[in-house]
């Protein structure tokens, strides 16, 4: 591994003009169709970007669920009743519940072994233990809060302090959720968070990784009080805990954070004051995300210098860092995403 790892993740519509992938419904519950889709991928990474470690000359096809090619949330809101999207070119879209304060009495968690949604899964994961013995599961691990998003939508922020007791209520109920299939995935693999973000593979695969994207719209007062309970549930329950914050400004909830007990891994977000948070996470590994929108119209030059700023600021020379950027799209010029590549594999010298 180098000695500060790097990684770069593609929007679904890169994929489909690059590499002919229609990411409709098939890709995610037809497996053996994905499989073939992955090599595909794989190989389409090495033909752009192979000196630079990314992708394989001659890819194997592996037995995975979901994919650890892009970053697509959507099974626990499905699991929660959403009805789901799908677009040859784009990841699968969650339609908003728009439930209010009133309508979460009825929220049940589902029976897994009873719901129709999660079958569709076992089927697959049934299926690829059949013809593979093994699977690797690259599923969206989904923050509790997004998921709450997903049910109520913009509801859910005024709910906070209209109705705290529905709020921590339902909450309780997508961490149970979250609990019982990140268990599910852990007996199949002890590699679950590629879904998440591709680059914790590569530093630290045990990790269960959050996805805490929508905390960047709450205050720390608002994530210590009705957020962080779920999240030290989640901790205390695997091996080894992270938190993927793509949000611009993490260090408005890295007091909240640094309360999580044995935080291992944090994904900090493009435009986060990246000196802050690595003063309030010490000893925690963190993966510095590039911007997906500024690298499309930043210059090669300038590239460069924020490459080798940010991992200053990180303090890289100490260790526990990586750098990313993901969600780049067909718009992206390839000479940019090129110079992100030069500038971490000079980081490397």
């Amino acid at each position: 591994m180098d000695r500060i790892p790097y990684d770069i993740t593609f929007h679904p519509s890169w994929w489909h003009k690059n590499a002919g992938i229609d990411f409709s419904q098939p890709f995610f519950d037809d497996y053996k169709y994905r499989m073939e889709c992955d090599v595909k991928m794989r190989r389409t990474l090495y033909d752009h970007f192979g000196k630079y470690g990314i992708g394989e000359k001659e890819p194997k096809p592996r037995p995975l669920m979901g994919t650890d090619l892009l970053a697509a949330g959507y099974l626990y809101s499905e699991l929660m009743g959403c009805d789901i999207v799908y677009k040859p070119d784009n990841s699968p879209q969650v339609v908003c519940r728009n439930l209010t304060a009133d309508d979460l009495e009825d929220i049940q968690v589902p029976d897994l072994d009873h719901d129709p949604v999660w079958a569709r899964t076992q089927r697959q994961i049934d299926g690829l233990l059949n013809d593979y013995g093994r699977v690797e599961t690259y599923i969206n691990l989904q923050g509790v809060q997004n998921i709450a998003l997903d049910l109520m939508g913009q509801e859910l922020y005024m709910s906070y302090y209209s109705d705290p007791d529905e709020i921590t209520d339902l909450l309780t109920k997508l961490t149970d959720l979250s609990l019982e299939v990140g268990k599910r995935f852990y007996a199949l693999s002890n590699d679950i968070s590629g879904g998440v973000t591709g680059i914790v593979r590569k530093v630290m695969p045990e990790n269960y990784l959050t996805s805490n994207c929508s905390v960047e719209m709450v205050s720390n007062a608002c994530y210590e009080e009705f957020l962080l309970p779920h999240d030290l549930r989640l901790a205390e329950a695997f091996p080894c805990f992270g938190i993927h914050h793509c949000g611009k400004s993490m260090e408005h909830v890295c007091e909240g954070y640094r309360k999580v007990k044995n935080l291992a891994f944090a994904e900090v977000g493009a435009g986060s004051n990246i000196p802050y948070v690595r003063e309030h996470l010490p000893g925690v590994w963190l993966n510095l995300r590039y911007s997906a929108v500024n690298i499309q119209k930043e210059g090669p030059d300038q590239i460069h210098q924020n490459v080798e700023r940010m991992l200053k600021e990180g303090k890289a020379d100490e260790g526990r860092i990586s750098i990313s950027c993901v969600g780049m799209d067909v718009n992206t010029p390839e000479e940019h995403i090129l110079a992100f590549l030069d500038a971490c594999q000079a980081a490397n010298k």
